[in-house]
């Protein structure tokens, strides 16, 4: 019974950076606000010649797509009067891609929520009166998290370009990825950038629940002394 107690306790501390994690991704893919950013501020209406209203309809068509409410990621804009289908087929074969990323994510966070909600009812059956056992769970499931996201805010901030081809490699078994910012409206849309920034909001973002989730812990076990740490 005592190794199915920790066993448990250790799946409820490292689910909780995966969880907090692939909760912020499900967010910000989602967030039109977002995308809004960061078609203002890198001017992404002058750079492209498609205007803001329309902008702003392309993304959240993207937003549909992963999240399957429309079946396809192409999309047809107006352009100096004229339409035309935005997306050529290189850029609609890696949009799949990220779309099964996104889908894959989804999954993932449903998961481990699940796995942290069985694994904490459980513990609070099993430890009863010494229920700040899995509040001191939820303290270094917050460190980790923590720590994970100071390491990679680092690299991000001093080397993202190396962070950022890692990501594509490890995540794509395919070259699809890599678009010619000439003519691919895609990459025009969404320029590395962007991505450098929405890496910083999301890290930061990690970092402020880690330290809110890991504060409210360390809290309450202060409460009942200082031992149970």
């Amino acid at each position: 019974m005592e190794i199915a107690r920790t066993v448990a306790y250790w799946i409820f501390v490292s689910c909780l950076p995966v969880l907090v994690i692939t909760s912020n991704i499900c967010w910000g893919v989602s967030e039109i606000r977002l995308y809004e950013y960061g078609f203002d501020k890198y001017r992404i209406s002058q750079a492209t010649g498609i205007d803001e209203l329309e902008l702003k309809r392309i993304a959240q068509h993207l937003i549909d797509y992963f999240n399957s409410k429309v079946d396809s990621a192409q999309v047809a804009v107006v352009k100096g009067g004229e339409e035309f289908d935005l997306f050529n087929e290189r850029e609609l074969v890696h949009l799949q891609d990220v779309k099964s990323l996104i889908q894959l994510d989804y999954w993932v966070q449903r998961g481990f929520l699940a796995f942290i909600v069985i694994c904490g009812f459980v513990l609070l059956l099993w430890l009863g009166s010494r229920w700040w056992i899995l509040v001191r769970g939820l303290f270094w499931g917050s460190l980790a998290t923590l720590a994970l996201m100071v390491v990679l805010a680092l690299w991000a901030i001093f080397g993202f370009e190396q962070l950022f081809l890692l990501f594509h490699l490890v995540s794509f078994s395919n070259e699809f990825w890599i678009l010619n910012p000439a003519k691919d409206y895609l990459i025009m849309l969404f320029p590395e950038s962007f991505f450098y920034d929405v890496a910083l909001f999301g890290f930061g973002a990690m970092i402020l629940e880690a330290l809110l989730v890991g504060g409210i812990a360390f809290g309450t076990l202060r409460l009942v002394g200082w031992r149970n740490v």
